[in-house]
Order: structure tokens, then C-alpha cells, then sequence
């Protein structure tokens, strides 16, 4: 028996949809603390990576006026005090040591900085990176210069590198599908739920709140070029921030997580369209002027539920056909299965089961990898070598990491599920 006019089940479905917007929230914010936690991890990195230069800068400095000419020492305690710290600093950055003079250790990063020529400590900073404030990211402290940020793919040995790829890789597709499905799932029950009409006879509303795209300006940009974005087809939104940058007079959109580009012109409007999103640009862009766009970082952090009064539910499928009238209802509860709610190839359903399985692949992968290297790392460490160490504190926080996501994300997915349920109820 249908019991679409049945108040305390109307009510219900409002209740079980806040439940969702709530632990879709939790979960969001879970993910966001932890980026806050990449931000600490990478300065506390750069202080240690600054203090272990300078030691041994100052070392060097000093086995070198015992060892001079003349001088006839073998500062064995200081050659052991040197070398063991090279090899605490290759566990965070991963370096290269070149011997000077047959005793002098000079120091470069894996990707060619200088950190130790001589008795001379050069410095890093942990800076807010000129793309997106919000993240923390190493440059290197320049004399005349300044601060010029080392790009992070540049940055891929050690613990450092161990924290920088995991919050580029991991942490930020698992941010972006997760806002992905928030976004994709709220904009098909809105446009479904506006198609249907509610107990007083009234077209149906928004159901759902969500957030906008959001586009960052390069803090070095030169020209006073500004984009806006906004979502046209939400269920062809991927799972991906983009990098738009203006060269050799073209604009060029990267994808970072799949690190595809490809050329935009905008029209005699200056719109552009792509992946299921509308720029707009405006004014007039200098050379190599770059915007970060995020088109679902913020789509849970706004989302909410609009629906108050039970008698708003667009239940009905037609205006006067009556409280016992569910078939709009139904194409509701249809949704879970549509194979093209999300990024135009997955039901709603079937993407979140893919985001758990792949969260819990990763950590079955990081658990094996962390062994494995652990293995190695033993071998290795009785060789007088540089070699790009292996942090396995860091390996085993990545999986401790992994396997909370796996728990908060499931919890997401009972509670989308439990909408459903309440919509059978209704039926």
C-alpha cells in the first residue's frame, strides 16, 4: 500500500537526508584536517632538513681545521657524527654527497639544490605556495632572489617527498571524488525533485545546497585577467582540480590528477566549456599568469539541506494528481541506479563502492610496500652509500591514514543509502 501522504514518512526522508549531508560534512572535514597535518609535516621537514645542513656545514668546517695541512687529526668522532647525520637528513629529503679537498662533504638535494657547500648551510622555507595559499610548500632561500618555490614533482625522495606525493596523489582524489559524488548526487535529486510536484500542488524546489567551483589566482600573476566557473552538467564533473595558464598567447587547461592539457579558446564572450564546467574570462592575461580551479573543493563544506517542511517533498508527478501520487517518488529512489549520475559513466552507488575499494587497495598496497622497502632499507643500511631512504613511520602513518579513510567513507555510503530506504518507505 502506497503511503506517499503519509506525513512521519515525509519527515523521515528530511531526517535521513540531513544524516547524510552530515557525515558527508564529517568525512570532508576528516580529509581537511588532514591537510592541515600535510601543511605541519612539511614544515616540521624543512626545519629538520635546515638544522641538519647547518650541522653538518658545521662539521665540515671543522674537520677541515683538524685534517688541514699540518694539523696531522683523525676526528673519527667527527666523521661519524657527519655521516650519521647525511644519513638522518637522506631519510627526510633524499641527497647526494660529493667529497671536496678528500674530506669536505659537499650536499645536494636529489633534484640538484645545494644544501651544504663547504662550511655553508644553504636554507629552505616552508612557504604558501603561490598557486593555492592554503597548501604548504618547500622553496628555496635565495640571497638576491628570495623564496623560489621548488616545484613538487621535484620534491619525490624521502620522507619529504613521501608526504608531498601522498597529499597530490592520495589525499586530493580522495577530497576531489569524494565532492564529486556530494556534487553529482545533489544536483540529480534536485533536478529530479523540480521535475515533480509537492503535497500542496507546488512544483518541486531544490531539495539540496551545494558548493560552487571555486578558482584561485596565482598570487605571481602580472596581468588583471579573472575567471569565474560554474557547473552546466554536474554529472560530467570529474574528480579533478585543474591548472590554467596563458602561453605562447593560447590558454592551456592541465588536469592534474591524470596530467592531461589541452588548449581552450574562449569565445566572442570570453566563455569556455569543458567537462561539464563554464569559464568566463575577463580582462586581459600576462604571460605565464596560471589559476588553480577546484571545481568540487568546496561542494561539500556548502552543502545542506534545503527541504524543511515534509510537505514540500515533490512526491507527485503531475499537479493535481493526488497525495497518493509517487511516481515522481519513484524516478528518486531510480537515481541510486543510474548508471550516469557520476562523471557520466557510474551510478551513484557504483562510484562510491569504487572510491572504498580503491581506498582499501591502496592500503593493502601500502602495507605490502611498506614491508618490502623495509626489507631493502635493512639490506642497505650498513653500506657507506647515499642512497634515497625510506621513512617507514611515514609508510605506516600513509596506512593508518588509508584505513581511516576506508571507515569514513563507508559510513558515508550506509548513510546515502539509508535516503533511499526512506524513499522506498514513501512509495
Amino acid at each position: 500500500m502506497s503511503n506517499a501522504e503519509d506525513p512521519a514518512a515525509r519527515q523521515a526522508l528530511i531526517g535521513k537526508s540531513e544524516g547524510l549531508v552530515n557525515q558527508f560534512k564529517t568525512t570532508d572535514q576528516y580529509l581537511r584536517d588532514q591537510d592541515k597535518q600535510v601543511n605541519i609535516a612539511i614544515g616540521a621537514s624543512v626545519d629538520q632538513i635546515n638544522n641538519y645542513a647547518k650541522q653538518i656545514a658545521s662539521l665540515n668546517d671543522q674537520i677541515s681545521r683538524l685534517t688541514g695541512v699540518g694539523a696531522g687529526a683523525s676526528p673519527n668522532n667527527l666523521l661519524d657524527q657527519r655521516d650519521q647525520l647525511v644519513s638522518e637528513l637522506n631519510q627526510i629529503v633524499g641527497v647526494e654527497v660529493s667529497v671536496q679537498d678528500g674530506g669536505t662533504y659537499n650536499i645536494t638535494m636529489a633534484n640538484g639544490y645545494s644544501l651544504v657547500q663547504g662550511s655553508t648551510a644553504r636554507q629552505l622555507a616552508a612557504v604558501p605556495s603561490s598557486a593555492d595559499p592554503s597548501r604548504t610548500t618547500v622553496a628555496y632561500v635565495d640571497g638576491t632572489a628570495g623564496n623560489i618555490e621548488i616545484p613538487e614533482k621535484l620534491l619525490n625522495t624521502g620522507s619529504l617527498g613521501g608526504i608531498l606525493t601522498f597529499r597530490s596523489q592520495d589525499l586530493d582524489q580522495t577530497r576531489n571524488t569524494l565532492g564529486q559524488l556530494a556534487l553529482a548526487f545533489a544536483e540529480a535529486f534536485n533536478t529530479q525533485h523540480k521535475a515533480g510536484f509537492d503535497a500542496n500542488g507546488d512544483a518541486g524546489e531544490d531539495f539540496f545546497a551545494i558548493g560552487k567551483p571555486a578558482v584561485l589566482q596565482n598570487t605571481k600573476n602580472k596581468g588583471d585577467v579573472a575567471i569565474g566557473a560554474t557547473v552546466t552538467d554536474a554529472s560530467a564533473v570529474l574528480a579533478t582540480d585543474y591548472k590554467i595558464s596563458f602561453d605562447n598567447n593560447q590558454w592551456q587547461v592541465t588536469r592534474l590528477a591524470s596530467n592531461t592539457t589541452f588548449t581552450v579558446t574562449p569565445d566572442a564572450n570570453g566563455k569556455v566549456a569543458f567537462d561539464g564546467l563554464e569559464l568566463t574570462f575577463t580582462g586581459t592575461p600576462a604571460v605565464n599568469d596560471s589559476f588553480t580551479l577546484k571545481p568540487v573543493s568546496d561542494a561539500i563544506v556548502n552543502m545542506d539541506v534545503l527541504i524543511t517542511d515534509e510537505a514540500k517533498i515533490a512526491m507527485a508527478s503531475e499537479e493535481d494528481a493526488g497525495d497518493s501520487d509517487n511516481r515522481n517518488g519513484q524516478a528518486l529512489l531510480d537515481l541510486q541506479s543510474n548508471s550516469k549520475t557520476v562523471g557520466g559513466a557510474k551510478s551513484f552507488n557504483d562510484a562510491y563502492a569504487s572510491l572504498v575499494s580503491d581506498i582499501g587497495n591502496k592500503t593493502a598496497t601500502l602495507k605490502t610496500s611498506s614491508a618490502t622497502q623495509g626489507n631493502v632499507v635493512t639490506q642497505l643500511s650498513n653500506q657507506q652509500q647515499s642512497i634515497s631512504g625510506v621513512n617507514l613511520d611515514e609508510e605506516y602513518g600513509n596506512l593508518q591514514r588509508f584505513q581511516q579513510y576506508y571507515l569514513a567513507n563507508a559510513q558515508v555510503l550506509q548513510t546515502a543509502n539509508a535516503i533511499f530506504d526512506a524513499l522506498i518507505n514513501i512509495r
